[in-house]
């Protein structure tokens, strides 16, 4: 029967440098049976309850930290020698952080705790007198165990999502582990001053919704035509004179719609692509949610837009999806309710100038679970948002990040700063998940490789 590796490393892969192995078959013997305990993290809830209602509601729910506890047996030949195991015991233990690598005799995959300081034990050193001493640990480690890296196959995504290679999305399935975990992403350069968006969706059918929809299908409103050019999505989009220059409804789009009525719900940045012949002009844009529908039509922001001759993706803010209450479910049947598609319109005016404003689609970046955006300064290799870390940053080309050469994953910005808004995505096991990218001032013909790593997330044990 395979033996218990118990033992501090320096990283979570499957040959790891050994800080301290208490459980070598020699002079330390990890303990099993009831003095080895490995509880699953305890689950913190906020229940909201008062007198008016039976029971309460769950509003949020996290996994605390969790308690390793295991007991120790220190057979060094001399009293000095277990002196020194307790002093390399206690180094461990002491550390702020620490990873703490477990693999049962039974289990084919090792898992990693990663653990805070918890120098607190009980020892007895008349457990056998002059032949061994006994140490109780209780160790706090973070709530999830992680395996040893994957590494996803890179993809190449282009940015028209009409046409071309994964057009602005992909999905990535068979991810491992029990328990969602953050995403290591490399994206190729994005230039000076380049802009990448990226959204995820794992929840409600996430391949059957279509975010998008070209400007030239959209019901078109007031001074407002279709033009035919190259550049856009679909060789055509539209452009709109402001004959009538106050705010109005210039186009009026079917956005977002769903082979299966579940999957348009959620909530939206709404994203439109925009350009100008000019430099002149000065706009005020802003959604309109339910137009002219019979319902109370929701006005987005009102966002300012000054004319410029480079397509670029204007943010008007976040829309949710369906706008009035709708269960999740009718009753208790478990029975989704059907739901119409949405009209999104794009209301605009011109407060100068006599550009047109030229519009080439309408994109509802999902955001009800993580959405990204990377903003980098200068020229760099790629652009990498660490999940665990929760940063993002620049590295040269041809470096890679987990090389064991230092000099090969050296993080450079090259003088300059790689800016994130928003949270890094995270890959959910058990389900497809979709990611969506879009880059920003960049031509539809425009194509980025990105690459995905992850650390599998475990409750207990790893299990493939």
């Amino acid at each position: 029967m395979a033996v218990t590796v118990f033992r501090f490393v320096d990283q979570p892969v499957a040959s790891p440098g050994v800080l301290l192995d208490m459980n070598d078959g020699s002079t330390w013997k990890t303990l099993g049976d009831d003095f080895f305990k490995l509880p699953s993290p305890p689950l913190k809830r906020s229940i909201a309850a008062n007198a008016m209602i039976d029971g309460g509601m769950l509003t949020a729910a996290a996994y605390d930290l969790r308690t390793i506890g295991f007991t120790l047996e220190l057979t060094g030949a001399t009293e000095a020698a277990r002196e020194a195991q307790m002093d390399a015991l206690v180094t461990q233990l002491a550390k702020p952080t620490n990873l703490l690598m477990y693999q049962s005799g039974l289990s084919a995959n090792p898992v990693f705790f990663r653990t805070i300081r918890s120098d607190e034990y009980t020892l007895d050193t008349q457990f056998i007198p002059g032949q061994a001493w006994r140490v109780e640990c209780t160790v706090m480690a973070e709530p999830f165990a992680i395996g040893a890296r994957r590494d996803l196959s890179q993809v190449t995504i282009t940015n028209d999502p009409a046409s071309g290679t994964n057009k602005t999305l992909w999905d990535m399935t068979g991810i491992v582990g029990d328990s969602p975990t953050p995403a290591f992403v490399r994206i190729g350069n994005l230039g000076a001053g380049g802009v990448a968006i990226l959204g995820q969706r794992t929840v409600n059918n996430p391949t059957a919704v279509t975010v998008f929809a070209q400007s030239e299908a959209a019901t078109l409103s007031s001074d407002t035509t279709t033009w035919s050019n190259a550049v856009m999505s679909g060789g055509a989009g539209t452009a709109t004179s402001f004959t009538t220059s106050t705010m109005a409804t210039r186009l009026t789009y079917t956005v977002p719609s769903a082979s299966s009525p579940e999957a348009l719900r959620g909530r939206y940045r709404v994203f439109l692509r925009v350009h100008t012949g000019g430099t002149s002009a000065d706009f005020v844009l802003r959604y309109a949610l339910n137009p002219g529908s019979g319902m109370d039509t929701i006005n987005g922001p009102q966002v300012s837009y000054h004319a410029n001759t480079i397509w670029q993706l204007l943010d008007l803010g976040v829309v949710d999806f369906p706008a009035f209450s709708t269960p999740a479910a009718l009753g208790y049947s478990g029975l989704v309710p059907a739901l119409g598609s949405a009209q999104l319109a794009i209301q605009a005016s011109r407060a100068n100038g006599l550009d047109n404003l030229d519009t080439d689609f309408v994109y509802l970046m999902p955001a009800d679970e993580r959405i990204c955006m990377v903003r980098q300064s200068t020229a760099l290799g790629y652009v990498v948002i660490d999940g665990p870390n929760d940063m993002a940053y620049g590295m040269a080309s041809g470096s890679s990040p987990f090389s064991g050469t230092l000099s090969s994953r050296t993080v450079d910005n090259a003088g300059g700063l790689v800016a994130k808004m928003g949270s890094a995505p995270m890959l959910v096991p058990g389900t497809t998940n979709r990611w969506y990218l879009l880059v920003d001032k960049a031509d539809i013909t425009t194509t980025k490789t990105v690459d995905v790593s992850y650390w599998p997330r475990w409750r207990e044990v790893a299990t493939s």
